[in-house]
C-alpha cells in the first residue's frame, strides 16, 4: 500500500523569499520566517542559510542577519562573520563592531510570498478535526520510525503480532525537503511514513505523537487521517500537557496515557483507535521501555543510517 505524499520544499521557498532582499538593505531569519507563516521557523531558516547547500540560484545570504541587526555567519558555522560585514558595507549597508548600525533604515520586510506554514498549520486543523476515535479490530501491529542523516531520510516499518514477535520489515530511503519546525515535524516525516504503511487492518504505531499535540495533529494523526488507517502515537517525550494519575492533560482533556514507570512513553491516538485500545496495545507489545514494533522500527531505521554513513565514509577515502 505504499503511496506518495508531496509537501512543499521549504528549502526553495526560503531561498527564494532571500533573493527579495534588495541591494543595500537587510532582513532576519525570523523576517523570512514570518513571511513563510510562522515566526517559529526561524532556526530552520538560520540553519538553512548556514548550510553548505547547494542553491538552485544566486541567493544573497549575506543581507540576513540576526534579529538584533549583529551579522552571523557566512559559508558555514561559526565562520565569516567578517565577510559578511563587508559585502554588506560593500552595498552600502553601515555596520561596525559586527551590527548593522540604524538597524530599523536598512531592513526589509516587504515581502511577497505564500504564507507556506499557515496553510499547513490549517490543514493540521483539519487533520485533527477528522479524527475517529472508534476502536478498530486488527491483526498485527506496524511499528514506523524515521532517522535522518542531514536532508537524507532512512524509514523503516517492523511488522509484530499482537504479542510483539516480529514477521516482516519494510524499509525506505530518500531525501526530504522540508526542515525541522517546531510543531510542523509531521511534514518532514511523512512523505516517509506514508511510502510504509501496511493497510486498514494493521495498527500503525508510530515513534512520535497523535492527539498529544498542540493542534491534536501530530504525526501519527496524520499519517493515520492521510492514509485513512488505524494509528497510535508513542512518544518517548513530553511535547505538551501535564501529568494527572496516568493521564495526559492538555486544557483539562485527557489526550494521552502514560504508559511505564521511571522513563514512561506517552501514548496517544492517532486515528481510528480510541485510547483505551492505543495503551492497551502499547502494554501488550512493552518488553521494555518503548513497544517493541516502535523499537524494532527504530534500530532498523538507525541501521540503515549507519549504513549510508559507512558508504560516505568509504567514498571520501576513495
Amino acid at each position: 500500500m505504499e503511496a506518495r505524499i508531496e509537501v512543499p520544499d521549504l528549502r526553495y521557498m526560503i531561498f527564494a523569499i532571500a533573493t527579495q532582499i534588495p541591494k543595500g538593505m537587510v532582513s532576519t531569519y525570523g523576517d523570512i520566517a514570518r513571511a513563510l507563516g510562522d515566526v517559529r521557523a526561524s532556526r530552520a531558516v538560520g540553519k538553512i542559510m548556514a548550510a553548505d547547500l547547494d542553491r538552485p540560484f544566486p541567493v544573497p545570504c549575506h543581507r540576513v542577519v540576526y534579529t538584533d541587526g549583529r551579522v552571523g555567519w557566512y559559508h558555514g558555522s561559526g565562520r565569516g562573520t567578517e565577510v559578511q560585514a563587508s559585502m554588506l558595507m560593500a552595498e552600502g549597508v553601515p555596520v561596525g563592531n559586527g551590527q548593522v548600525m540604524e538597524f530599523a533604515k536598512y531592513r526589509f520586510t516587504d515581502f511577497v510570498a505564500e504564507p507556506v506554514l499557515e496553510s499547513l498549520a490549517h490543514r493540521q486543523d483539519q487533520v485533527a478535526s477528522s479524527v475517529i476515535e472508534t476502536e478498530t479490530r486488527v491483526e498485527a501491529i506496524a511499528g514506523i520510525d524515521v532517522a535522518y542523516e542531514g536532508d537524507r531520510a532512512f524509514g523503516a516499518a517492523v511488522v509484530t503480532d499482537l504479542s510483539g514477535e516480529v514477521f516482516e520489515e519494510r524499509t525506505v530511503e530518500m531525501n526530504v525537503r522540508f526542515s525541522y519546525v517546531p510543531t510542523y515535524l509531521s511534514y518532514r516525516e511523512l512523505p516517509v511514513m506514508a511510502r510504509l504503511v501496511q493497510g486498514p487492518e494493521v495498527m500503525h504505531m508510530v515513534d512520535g505523537n497523535g492527539r498529544l499535540h498542540p493542534r491534536r495533529a501530530g504525526i501519527a494523526c496524520q499519517l493515520g487521517v492521510e492514509m485513512d488507517v488505524p494509528s497510535i502515537g508513542v512518544a518517548k517525550s513530553l511535547l505538551c500537557g501535564s501529568l494527572d494519575d496516568g493521564n495526559v492533560l492538555v486544557d483539562g482533556t485527557v489526550l494521552g496515557r502514560i504508559v511505564g514507570d521511571g522513563r514512561p512513553v506517552y501514548v496517544s491516538v492517532g486515528h481510528r483507535t480510541t485510547l483505551e485500545q492505543a495503551e492497551r496495545l502499547c502494554r501488550g507489545t512493552r518488553h521494555v521501555r518503548v513497544p517493541e514494533p516502535v523499537r524494532r522500527a527504530h534500530i532498523l531505521a538507525g541501521r540503515l543510517r549507519d549504513e549510508f554513513r559507512g558508504r560516505q565514509d568509504a567514498d571520501s577515502v576513495a
